[in-house]
């Protein structure tokens, strides 16, 4: 199908389906890559933004910071494309309903499903400035409700500054109406007003003078049930310096209100309730989007409005590590798109002028011995990194983590981590491995466990071998196929060889046989050092049968892991 998206240019490569939504930004549409069949959104700019070279300029940085931001609760960018004839954003496709639609169809969600939708939209945050990435405009029509009830944030850094009261003011602090940035503060001041929103059905002020009511108005902590009260109080409170220092402590004080008023499953019930209410809103006609004034030039906001329809025959799925509509690039780096149930390939290059390098398969060989001996070399210069990790697809359980790892001649790697799988690993847990212990972190204390088994110890040492810098080589010295275009590497490697090798090779031969495949795919992108920045490999078809593994490297250099005491 054709689509004369904006000014009649779309991204090459792409077979274009139907639109997702039209915002004060542009449209944004539901593509299929030519190449693998993979489903993204895309999102292509209007003409008045991409005429602001201002706003341009802090876009491209924004998306080069963005696309270091992998968290379970936020949603992934991977690619910023721009020619003469247009700029759009390739964007990852993931069913998902809107929260705005689930409260349009719903109403309240009740307080055990509004406390784990804050909590997850907390989670992301917490992500997102620790990169100090900044939202600027959190808002329902930024957070979407998956197939397993995660919340998932998208539209980071797309309000552009001074703006933000404007696009969301239901939801902006009383600082930003007076001309203040968007900081961490303003982040978490919307955050509660949708919180609120979820309690009542309503957000905390409405009226034609939204500044003097969020300036003046008295919190209307009342309207919650009591045990929530304080929450709503310090969220919103006027004085961004009484509101909560950080996300996490925020969520620290989310997590003893929900304990001491509704137990320790407070959790599991919250998500089992956002799953339905979901699940319900997404069978009911998507409702009429606010209709956002266009303007041209440095006033120009960012909306997505991608907001997807969902009919009974295509329920919303979600992977343990996505849940959103929102894709976006590796700026410089490697290109994967990842969607719900672990359908990731990368996606074909376009001609035009990409901020991202992307995979591709030319003829032509390249010899795997000598490019693994360059990323010893360099990696033993540099012995650790930050690494994001996520496992999905079939028969298997699906598993996150994200952390460091430090390396060590002669000795396995040491990884300290945040991680988490399903049933009862699904749970967020810290863990540090170190030589043939992991240690978990139990309030307070660390609780020492052998490598492997089950439970948390078997997922950390899953980690540790589909990441470590000998996962990479092992699958470049048993490829029998490999070739290079752009600085990505892409090959195949037959599993028999692979599970010969120590340590990742039980991990290769563990998803063959879930999949019944004798060779893996995989795509590998460097550095300019030749150290990895992401490597993606998959066991199976790009649909049906299959496990991938995505693993993101930055910020080389020496790590030094210790064993907790």
């Amino acid at each position: 199908m054709a689509f004369n998206v904006v000014d009649g240019w779309t991204v090459p490569g792409f077979t274009h389906e139907r639109e997702l939504g039209d915002g004060a930004a542009g449209r944004v549409v539901l593509a299929v890559d030519d190449m693998t069949s993979t489903k993204v959104a895309i999102k292509y700019l209007v003409g008045g933004l991409r005429a602001d070279e201002a706003f341009m300029a802090r876009f491209r940085a924004s998306a080069r910071t963005l696309s270091q931001l992998e968290d379970p609760n936020v949603a992934d960018l991977y690619d910023f494309v721009e020619a003469p004839e247009g700029a759009a954003v390739v964007m990852q496709y993931v069913d998902g309903v809107g929260l705005r639609r689930v409260l349009a169809a719903q109403g309240p969600t009740g307080p055990l499903a509004a406390l784990s939708l804050l909590g997850g939209t907390l989670l992301g945050l917490a992500a997102a400035h620790a990169l100090e990435v900044v939202h600027g405009a959190v808002r329902p029509s930024a957070v979407l409700v998956d197939g397993d009830g995660n919340a998932r944030l998208t539209d980071f850094a797309t309000a552009a500054p001074g703006t933000e009261a404007q696009l969301a003011p239901a939801y902006a602090a009383p600082e930003l109406w007076d001309g203040a940035s968007a900081t961490v503060a303003t982040d978490l001041y919307a955050a509660t007003a949708i919180f609120f929103e979820c309690l009542t059905g309503h957000p905390p002020y409405a009226g034609r003078n939204m500044a003097r009511l969020h300036r003046e108005a008295p919190i209307p902590a009342e309207e919650v049930p009591g045990p929530l009260r304080e929450l709503i109080e310090h969220g919103l409170a006027k004085d961004p310096e009484t509101r909560p220092k950080t996300a996490a402590d925020y969520l620290g004080a989310l997590e003893e209100a929900a304990v001491a008023a509704y137990g320790p499953s407070w959790e599991a019930q919250g998500r089992g309730r956002l799953t339905e209410l979901a699940a319900q809103a997404a069978m009911q006609p998507e409702p009429a989007k606010p209709k956002v004034p266009r303007t041209t030039g440095r006033n120009q906001v960012i909306a997505t409005g991608q907001t997807a329809a969902r009919g009974s025959s295509n329920r919303r799925i979600a992977a343990a590590i996505a849940a959103v509509v929102i894709a976006g690039a590796v700026a410089g780096g490697f290109v994967l798109v990842k969607s719900g149930k672990g359908d990731a390939t990368p996606p074909t290059p376009s001609p035009a002028q990409s901020s991202t390098p992307q995979p591709s398969a030319p003829p032509g060989g390249v010899a795997p011995a000598p490019l693994a001996a360059r990323i010893t070399e360099a990696t033993d210069q540099a012995p650790g990194a930050r690494f994001s990790f996520h496992r999905t697809g079939c028969c298997g359980a699906p598993s996150i983590a994200q952390g460091t790892f430090g390396l060590v001649k002669g000795t396995e790697p040491s990884y300290s981590m945040t991680l988490s799988g399903s049933a009862k690993t699904r749970k967020r847990a810290q863990a540090v491995i170190v030589g043939d212990r992991v240690f978990l972190r139990a309030g307070k204390k660390w609780r020492p466990s052998p490598v492997g088994g089950r439970g948390y110890p078997g997922l950390a040492e899953q980690v540790r071998r589909g990441s470590s810098v000998s996962a990479v080589t092992t699958l470049l010295n048993a490829a029998s196929t490999l070739s290079e275009s752009g600085g990505v590497y892409r090959g195949e490697a037959p599993v028999a060889k692979l599970a010969q090798a120590p340590g990742s090779g039980a991990l290769y031969a563990e998803m063959a046989r879930a999949t019944g495949v004798e060779q893996i795919s995989f795509a590998l992108k460097l550095d300019g050092s030749s150290r990895p920045v992401k490597l993606w490999l998959r066991a199976g078809p790009a649909k049906g049968r299959n496990q991938i593994i995505t693993t993101s490297y930055s910020a080389w250099g020496r790590k030094a892991i210790k064993a907790p005491r």
